[in-house]
């Protein structure tokens, strides 16, 4: 999908153009070779358009000639699983140009905003930066209070709960890795070396540093609580296991002592009590008493 916005200054609306101008926002969604083919007439490097299709592509900013590429990554949601997509903005003398694979939260939030002027290239860059940082910080939040859940019913988890924590970890690991280039990229741009900073734009991307620290910080404090909550669940399985073994033991026990007296007596032997009437209910009276006495000495050692 090609699309081309136009706003300045003296614009009541956002304008949407057939054919790109001066200070126009053309935004492109899963290109076609025919638009990779006009990109690159409009002087956009097609070895940043398929960076910016690579889905294992990292964060990192560059400025060939007179255009700044600048690959971002945000998260990204798609049949209920979360993971990070790439995108390009690049910025030429004339247009400002962003290219994804899929339609992207903050792209398409920061086109309806009311302030939005397409010829504001620096601002729009880092108000795109902003709504990253925002996405990153909402879904790492999201991912925290499903571990808090789980944290909180840590002994009712099942295999599934498990699971769910592994994926959060995996997930958590990514965000780290790209958070790390996000910020690496921030403070290039913050020295100025790529683009023309002024004071305000200086403090938000100060800000965004700021935040991308914070949300990094608690990946990792999220990773370790997932940690901390395996083991410990891993403790208490283990925990439970020797008490099932415990109890099994203790059982085995109880019910072999007299099954040993009553198999003895069962031997066509000469015997204590062969020929007593009451030999019977004696034997039964001793089995009872020893499995009594087991099943006491097991009960005060906490077995049963």
């Amino acid at each position: 999908m090609f699309s081309i916005y136009y706003r300045a200054i003296k614009d009541e609306k956002l304008k949407k153009l057939e054919v790109p101008r001066l200070g126009s926002w053309i935004n492109v969604i899963d290109p076609e070779e025919k638009e990779k083919q006009y990109l690159v007439q409009l002087g956009i490097d097609s070895q940043f358009i398929e960076d910016a299709l690579d889905p294992d592509e990292l964060p990192r900013i560059e400025k060939v000639k007179e255009t700044l590429y600048v690959i971002l990554s945000t998260p990204f949601e798609a049949e209920g699983k979360l993971f990070n997509i790439p995108f390009l903005v690049a910025i030429t003398p004339d247009i400002f140009v962003t290219i994804s694979k899929k339609p992207l939260v903050c792209i398409e939030a920061l086109l309806k905003e009311k302030d939005l002027y397409t010829t504001q290239k620096t601002k729009n860059l880092l108000q795109i930066c902003l709504k990253i940082t925002q996405l990153y910080e909402k879904e790492i939040r999201n991912i925290n209070k499903n571990i808090y859940t789980k944290k909180v019913n840590l002994a009712k988890l099942e295999n599934k709960d498990i699971i769910a924590l592994v994926e959060f970890e995996e997930i958590l690991n990514k965000f780290i890795t790209s958070l790390v280039s996000l910020i690496g990229v921030f403070e290039k741009i913050l020295s100025g070396r790529y683009l023309e900073i002024f004071e305000k734009d200086q403090e938000l991307t100060e800000d965004l540093i700021i935040d991308s620290r914070q949300s990094l910080d608690m990946c990792k404090t999220s990773i370790k609580t997932i940690v901390n909550i395996r083991e410990a669940y891993s403790a208490i399985l283990s925990n439970e296991l020797n008490k099932v073994m415990k109890f099994l033991t203790s059982l085995t026990i109880i019910i072999g002592v007299p099954t040993l007296i009553a198999s003895i007596y069962g031997m066509n032997l000469s015997l204590p009590l062969e020929n007593n009437p009451l030999a019977f209910l004696y034997i039964i009276f001793g089995n009872l008493l020893i499995t009594f006495g087991l099943v006491l000495i097991f009960y005060l050692k906490r077995w049963l």
